[in-house]
């Protein structure tokens, strides 16, 4: 019979317990390998696929501003649900891309959240913002909010700090026009513009954002640069605020057709600078209207080409487009002419703005009728380079 010592007993166990030991680590060793494997794989598909996301990001182009066509909506019509359902329908049945409604005039329209609107009872509350942006988007419509700055008769009237100032005397220049430079303006707008960019509208078009023309020189005081620097100090207000809650939004300027005819006169009375606001802006939008020139000037049937409406607006847009050059030239979307219009006049407008080298175009009649436009509209076809 063979007897095996304590000591060798002991020592078997041990082996023992030191073999499963390896074991167990071994297989524990194989598991965390699998597991930091798994991990691995993991983070590698996550960072493919958040590099297809870049890269599907970077490939998308830009939603372009510039070869929207569209009208404007005066502030009661976009409340009239009916009306406004019909513009919307008829606009994007007849090839139109875009709608233009108030926001913001002697009252801010819709249920905004502004203190200052609020403290100077600068509230009217026609319609419902987000419903109206979603409704027009919703037929691939895009959404340009029209937004009054310097001609403020109301904020005027209830806070005359804030009114143009005569820079030596300190006498108003009457109480329907603001001072764009001024703190409390500033941030009443900035706070409007917040709520249009939270809204969700792809555009925010500035309008009056000049000085005054029914004043004299003299009454106003101020050179050509204090004008324009204050106006500059409003269009840069817009920029950052729509920068900083929601830079996808666009920003554009109406601004007067006679520019692209004589710039520095112009200047020098409205400080609407455009080449230095070009780089602060997505679009341009001079009003080309043809009946707001003289009748027998700037048009000579037996020189220029076509007819008044076409050679007026053509010529408009060329001159725009020598002021902002190459840079710049490319954010031209202007206004035309939809009142007291025929069928052809607005056709030759169009046709102007194509053939000026524009891509789009937004409608203005001030009571909203747009039946001509629209059977223009479904003739119109649009240069390759505009798609």
């Amino acid at each position: 019979m063979l007897y095996v010592s304590a000591s060798a007993t002991a020592t078997l166990a041990v082996q023992r317990i030191d073999a499963q030991r390896v074991k167990v680590t071994q297989r524990v060793h194989a598991d965390v390998q699998e597991a930091l494997e798994q991990y691995r794989r993991a983070a590698a598909e996550a960072e493919a696929l958040l590099a297809q996301q870049d890269s599907a990001q970077v490939a998308a182009p830009a939603v372009r501003s510039d070869n929207k066509i569209g009208v404007y909506l005066k502030p009661e019509s976009t409340a009239n649900e009916s009306f406004f359902l019909q513009t919307l329908d008829q606009l994007s049945a007849a090839g139109g891309s875009a709608l233009v409604f108030d926001v913001k005039g002697a009252y801010v329209y819709f249920q905004t959240s502004s203190s200052l609107a609020a403290q100077y009872s600068l509230v009217k509350p026609l319609f419902e913002l987000p419903s109206i942006i979603s409704m027009a988007k919703q037929r691939g419509l895009y959404t340009i909010a029209r937004l009054v700055a310097a001609n403020d008769p109301l904020l005027g009237a209830r806070e005359p700090a804030v009114r143009i100032r005569h820079p030596q005397t300190g006498t108003a220049v009457g109480s329907a026009w603001v001072d764009l430079s001024n703190p409390t303006v500033l941030e009443y707008n900035s706070q409007v513009i917040r709520d249009l960019v939270a809204a969700g509208v792809d555009e925010v078009n500035i309008d009056y954002i000049r000085y005054p023309t029914e004043y004299a020189q003299w009454q106003i005081g101020l050179t050509r640069e204090e004008k324009v620097e204050r106006i500059e100090k409003f269009v840069q207000m817009a920029r950052r605020t729509i920068d900083e809650y929601g830079p996808e939004t666009k920003l554009g300027l109406s601004t007067y057709a006679i520019l692209g005819w004589h710039y520095d006169i112009n200047v020098n009375a409205i400080g609407q600078d455009i080449v230095r606001f070009a780089p602060l802006v997505d679009v341009i939008s001079p009003m080309a209207y043809p009946s707001t020139f003289k009748e027998g000037a700037y048009y000579n049937p037996a020189v220029h080409p076509r007819s008044r409406p076409y050679y007026l607006v053509y010529r408009t847009l060329q001159g725009y487009a020598e002021l902002l050059g190459e840079e710049h030239a490319h954010k031209l979307r202007p206004w035309i002419q939809a009142y007291y219009m025929t069928q052809k006049d607005l056709r030759d407008e169009m046709d102007a703005v194509f053939d000026a080298g524009a891509c789009g175009f937004t409608c203005w009649s001030a009571g909203n009728h747009y039946d001509h436009v629209y059977a223009v509209l479904q003739d119109v076809e649009t240069p390759d380079r505009c798609l």
